[in-house]
């Protein structure tokens, strides 16, 4: 056997810190053995990007400080000498930006495939090598049985021709050729990995790539894709990064390898058509569906002649929506000796459409002023959910109202601190990161997304709800039929709301109250926070809340869910009159101690629901409706008080 194969395999790798290349790391730190040399332009940023992303061991793990765009990568020879002794490359580096300028292009895709190669040549005359993995996208024309393979008889110089638009294709394919012809001309084994349009991973479909599938996403928001580009003849193919990571990390592990070229992607006839996946996108989105459908090159001209200045989406992007076939025999056998098979990617859709459509919007104006970065990302249910993990008995939280998961970050931070208990804030079916509910029945639909939520956790739980959240929060525990849930309710609401205006407003079409909700200004909503009855209200708190709101609702999802709840606590008539009689056990003669309510006295627009008096210790605040976002610390205290000293850390 090679000497290399007997070592611990040592990899070369550039694109770490890319979307692909975070997730392939992780997998290498969790699942192998193996020691990484990673290029990185910063290995302080290069640390925190990967810290960030949930590696937790850099034992394995070498900086190399260059660029792709450098002379020789700007490598000092120290690190040269190091690379020179590594058994694997993988090249997945370069900017996913589709509107790059031709000269940057070439620099960055170009000069560094020249770089890359030259390093595989030196390693291959020192014997080290054993394979190199290239990451290039799908829609290249080599190694696919197309004719283009007897371009790859040398290393080819590339010339400047073409436009500007293509430029990052373009130069992306011409490195695929040219690292192609140089792999054949010194004989090491390559293996080019083919991406699709990649998305996130599961279960949580968080897409932070918001270049490929982001951008459609941002057109139907936006209301500029009423027909379905191409029609149903054309799809967007899919991938989940983590199963681009999979297929890197088994490629890399590879002690004989075939090399050949892996298109990952399904076979078109068993994926969305574009006619099914715009369906689906608006419906999560809560839009109209296309009508029609218009020949692609027809958009794609639209988008020249100025479209893409008026809509703010570039005409590249349709680039990546295609009626071609692929090759995936190759594929289908490289899954077949990993010992998997391809994931449909339609369970996955609404999280990754929920996860883009809230992330598209402006990102300066949903920055949240406690600066948290230790949280991680879960799914409970079909709920996308933020948090910390821990021991003891969880917290659940379900915000209101006006808020997502993110708005409540401050105060679950506050109760892990001291408790050191695992805390999930979760985003209510269309509010956050939540896909829509499917059920006719907001109130409803709602109430069993929490339920199926709460069935993932086993043994007790502190459930804590806010506003309508307390509702929702209080009608799932009853629906579950669990008794080891405790339940706290902060300004529940339900059948005690008091805006007589706001009840004509909401007997207005649907239509019509989401667009008003969705006009409002940021004033107006720090208005809604300072009328709420609080007092001593931090003024840059209710500025930074109102500009987060008004972000918040310019998703048509986000505002649409708004409405439907709005519409069940102030019309729902038989629905919620009586809706706390259900839970204030008035025949009780003693307090349970397992529920708490916290009613802030100064909110002007709901009273308190008095049924609950008799069932429910109570805790009475001096302040308005939205305490839990303002009064984070005095809140935490008093749930922690009602959870009992046991629960609380000792370095509290």
């Amino acid at each position: 056997m090679n000497q290399a194969r007997l070592e611990q395999t040592v990899l070369f790798m550039t694109g770490s810190t890319g979307f692909i290349g975070k997730e392939t790391v992780k997998q290498l730190v969790e699942k192998t053995d193996i020691h990484m040399l990673l290029l990185v332009r910063s290995e302080r940023r290069a640390r925190s990007v990967l810290e960030s992303y949930g590696v937790r061991s850099f034992e394995r793990i070498t900086f190399i400080v260059g660029d792709l765009s450098l002379t020789g990568l700007g490598l000092v020879q120290a690190d040269r000498e190091r690379i020179a002794k590594a058994h694997v490359i993988l090249h997945s580096g370069g900017t996913m930006d589709i509107t790059l300028g031709r000269e940057t292009a070439e620099k960055i895709f170009m000069h560094g495939a020249r770089e890359i190669a030259q390093l595989a040549q030196d390693m291959k005359f020192s014997g080290s090598l054993r394979h190199f993995i290239h990451v290039v996208g799908f829609m290249s024309p080599y190694g696919q049985g197309n004719g283009q393979e007897k371009q790859e008889q040398e290393p080819v110089e590339m010339n400047h021709a073409g436009s500007q638009e293509s430029a990052y294709e373009e130069m992306k394919f011409k490195a695929d050729a040219y690292i192609r012809a140089h792999a054949k001309q010194y004989g090491y084994p390559l293996s080019v990995v083919n991406p699709s349009t990649v998305v996130g991973p599961r279960p949580t479909g968080e897409t932070e790539q918001t270049g490929g599938i982001g951008l459609l996403i941002g057109a139907v928001q936006k209301g500029f894709m009423p027909v379905v580009p191409g029609g149903s003849s054309y799809w967007l193919p899919l991938v989940e990064n983590d199963v681009v990571a999979e297929t890197l990390v088994f490629l890399i592990r590879d002690e004989a390898p075939l090399g050949g070229t892996y298109p990952l992607l399904a076979r078109k006839d068993e994926s969305p058509n574009m006619k099914e996946l715009l369906h689906v996108i608006t419906k999560q989105l809560d839009v109209p569906r296309p009508t029609g459908s218009l020949p692609l090159s027809w958009i794609q001209r639209l988008m020249s002649l100025g479209g893409s200045r008026v809509s703010g989406i570039p005409s590249q992007s349709l680039a990546f929506i295609t009626d071609r076939t692929f090759p995936v025999e190759e594929t289908e056998g490289l899954m077949q000796r990993m010992g998997s098979s391809w994931p449909d990617i339609r369970e996955q859709l609404p999280f990754i459409i929920a996860d883009l459509d809230y992330r598209l919007l402006s990102k300066a104006e949903v920055e949240h002023e406690h600066v948290l970065t230790d949280y991680i990302r879960v799914r409970l249910g079909n709920l996308a959910s933020l948090g910390w993990e821990g021991e003891g008995e969880p917290w659940v939280i379900v915000h209101g109202l006006l808020q997502c998961a993110d708005d409540l970050l401050p105060l679950g931070s506050q109760l892990h601190r001291l408790t050191r208990n695992p805390v999930w804030m979760v985003d209510l079916a269309g509010f956050g990161r939540s896909p829509v509910h499917q059920e006719e029945d907001a109130f409803t639909g709602q109430v069993n997304a929490l339920v199926e939520a709460l069935s993932e956790m086993q043994g007790p739980i502190k459930l804590v709800g806010h506003s309508v959240g307390a509702a929702i929060a209080a009608a799932a525990l009853k629906r579950s039929g669990r008794t080891d849930i405790r339940l706290a309710l902060l300004q529940p609401v339900a059948d005690n709301g008091r805006d007589a205006r706001l009840t004509k407003i909401l007997r207005l079409p649907r239509l019509v109250v989401r667009t008003l909700l969705r006009a409002r200004s940021q004033r107006s909503w720090a208005n809604v926070f300072r009328a709420s009855g609080s007092t001593s209200l931090d003024e840059s708190r209710v500025t930074r809340l109102a500009k987060r709101i008004q972000a918040y609702l310019r998703s048509p999802r986000i505002a649409g869910a708004h409405v439907d709840l709005l519409r069940w606590i102030h019309l729902g008539h038989k629905q919620t009159i009586g809706f706390w009689d259900e839970f204030g056990s008035p025949r009780q003669t003693e307090v349970d101690a397992d529920r708490l309510v916290v009613w802030a006295e100064k909110d002007r627009e709901y009273h308190f629901p008095a049924r609950l008096h008799a069932g429910y210790k109570k805790v009475e605040l001096p302040y308005g409706h939205y305490f839990p976002a303002f009064q984070v610390e005095q809140t935490a205290e008093i749930l922690l008080g009602w959870a009992g000293e046991s629960d609380v850390n000792n370095k509290r």
